[in-house]
């Protein structure tokens, strides 16, 4: 799977195809456009490499970094930069947001920076800046989101028999799933993370959510027609989900890409009161 800049590339031109395809999600996919264009500009002359020998851990185990380690005195001021270069064309939540972070000072960008990096609520700061929760909280997640994905593709995995639940590069719980025929498997069954968009296998009939199979498990929810390629696994136990993409029926989506552009299957999925694993970068 491809990483970095050239991922980004590889999402944008999926992204400009399924605008077409999927008018339905256009402004999802538009704001989304917008995102990689200002994720593209966020590692430019960062000191990456040297930043991955300070976050990863010196024992072989998960997660392989830890990226509370990365240094916000250097990313302070480029959140600021980032959070400037938005325009009044995305959500006016998150647009306000933008401004209000950039309008404060320097030790709240700290503080956003901080509490997205050791897994905090960002609501206490929410209040204080008047800014909706998750509009806050989409910031510091999207400018970090590059420097995750730079600094764990210069990391192979600790071990690739990894399945545990949670991203074995930076811990995070996984975004979408992703079936695929592989050498060793037909239908292998991969997650993929929510923050640094790692890929690790995992057991195909286990809900990553709470690691209960069977019965009380997983349901497949598979839509008709142009979404056939797109599933909902729903779990009994946790009233927890994510959605599957299955590359055997579509090779040419794009895992992150087509999670974002099926918000029908979100909206549905909802409506039956389960609750997804891991909202995407967009908040749905």
């Amino acid at each position: 799977m491809p990483t970095g800049e050239q991922a980004r590339l590889h999402r944008s031109r999926r992204a400009r195809t399924l605008l077409s395809e999927r008018p339905q999600a256009e402004p999802l996919l538009r704001f989304y456009l917008v995102l990689l264009e200002l994720q593209s500009l966020v590692c430019e002359g960062m000191a990456v490499e040297r930043w991955g020998n300070t976050v990863i851990s010196p024992e072989e185990q998960a997660p392989r970094l830890r990226l509370e380690g990365l240094p916000l005195d250097e990313l302070t001021p480029r959140f600021d930069a980032f959070c400037r270069s938005f325009t009044a064309e995305i959500p006016e939540p998150i647009y306000r947001a933008a401004q209000v972070v950039a309008a404060g000072q320097e030790q709240v960008r700290c503080d956003l920076l901080a509490a997205l990096l050791k897994g905090e609520d960002v609501m206490p700061e929410a209040r204080d800046l008047g800014c909706e929760a998750a509009a806050l909280a989409f910031l510091p997640r999207a400018f970090l989101q590059p420097i995750a994905e730079a600094i764990s593709g210069r990391f192979e995995t600790v071990n690739n028999s990894v399945s545990g639940p949670r991203c074995p590069q930076c811990g995070w719980p996984p975004q979408v799933s992703v079936l695929a025929d592989e050498p060793a498997a037909e239908g292998n069954r991969r997650l993929v993370c929510a923050f640094c968009a790692t890929a690790w296998t995992f057991p195909r009939s286990v809900c990553p959510g709470c690691l209960v199979s069977g019965e009380e498990g997983l349901e497949i929810h598979v839509a008709a027609g142009e979404l056939e390629y797109v599933r909902v696994e729903s779990c009994n136990t946790c009233r927890r989900y994510l959605k599957s993409v299955d590359l055997r029926v579509n090779g040419l989506a794009v895992p992150l890409v087509d999670d974002i552009a099926t918000p029908e299957l979100d909206l549905w999925v909802a409506d039956q009161g389960f609750e997804k694993i891991t909202p995407h970068v967009l908040g749905l």
